[in-house]
């Protein structure tokens, strides 16, 4: 069975536009370095910045990404015995080259999997002890992620927001040493300089960054996109014929008590979840089985 890839679906492209106000801050930012620097191109620098943004779609960036970023490192030859069949077979039910994927393992006694960038399909080595089918579900869902364009709009929009969320780091770490600097003068005086010091430069990231003033909202909605596209690659993975497998991963997760941590986490921690429940995630599978009463693997 092959899978009508569906490139950028829905959830995916509204992450891309709640990306926007930063992107809009990176551009500005990228802009005033551009007037100080070539203050007769005013339209250098920007126009530079925005064209930088394909190389998300170079491989050697995935890679980079993978070993730098998440400290991901290629599979030894057991490893990759285990997991290249498989791969195979996902592939093959979804009609795309295997060779387009870069396998990586992440060291991890938590059961995980990732989809990065363009290529990379990662597992944990705790994953790596399912069974082989369910290990196969687990692929699949990955390359669901890819097969819908997910990683790659998250990667391009990481990209474009990195010069504002720099700046906003920057001022934070620094707010952070001139309060403890404060503390550790221990006078009403220092403290309070220190205040009128933070307060500055929360201004200046602020003026420099205005999205940071939408984080309340953008968080949580940027959250339930990411749950959508989760839902989205379980539908995928289903549809390629891994439902049941996928299903016994899940409950899984159920009986090692990842829902009862969820659950004790509070609202605040359940609104800004990358991933749903998973009891969501079964309940979702179950729906997509009943309308025509047949298997999920048909």
């Amino acid at each position: 069975m092959t899978v009508r890839r569906r490139r950028f679906d829905l959830p995916a492209v509204f992450e891309l536009l709640l990306g926007v106000p930063t992107v809009l801050s990176s551009l500005l930012l990228v802009g005033l370095v551009g007037r100080a620097v070539v203050p007769e191109r005013l339209w250098l620098f920007p126009v530079l910045w925005l064209v930088s943004g394909l190389v998300v779609f170079v491989p050697l960036m995935d890679r980079a990404i993978a070993v730098l970023a998440l400290n991901l490192r290629g599979p030894t030859g057991k490893e990759r015995a285990v997991l290249e069949p498989l791969l195979e077979e996902v592939c093959g039910a979804a009609g795309v080259d295997p060779v387009r994927y870069w396998l990586r393992i992440e060291n991890s006694k938590e059961i995980n999997a990732m989809a990065v960038g363009g290529h990379v399909v990662a597992v944990s080595t705790a994953a790596l002890g399912l069974p082989a089918r369910q290990l196969e579900a687990v692929l699949a869902h990955e390359v669901g992620h890819h097969l819908a364009g997910h990683t790659r709009i998250s990667l391009l929009r990481w990209w474009y927001e990195l010069p504002a969320r720099a700046v906003v780091r920057l001022v934070v770490r620094t707010g952070a040493g001139v309060y403890g600097i404060g503390r550790r003068i221990g006078t009403w005086w220092a403290l309070a300089a220190s205040v009128v010091v933070i307060v500055g430069l929360a201004a200046v990231a602020v003026v420099a960054s205005p999205w940071v003033l939408l984080v309340p909202v953008i968080a949580p909605l940027l959250a339930l996109s990411s749950r959508r596209t989760e839902l989205y690659a379980d539908r995928i993975s289903a549809e390629l014929g891994y439902g049941p497998m996928l299903l016994e991963v899940l409950q899984r997760w159920v009986k090692q008590g990842h829902d009862e941590q969820r659950a004790r986490a509070g609202l605040k921690a359940r609104m800004l979840a990358s991933h749903p429940s998973c009891a969501h995630r079964i309940r979702k599978l179950h729906e997509k089985e009943r309308p025509s009463g047949r298997s999920l693997r048909a």
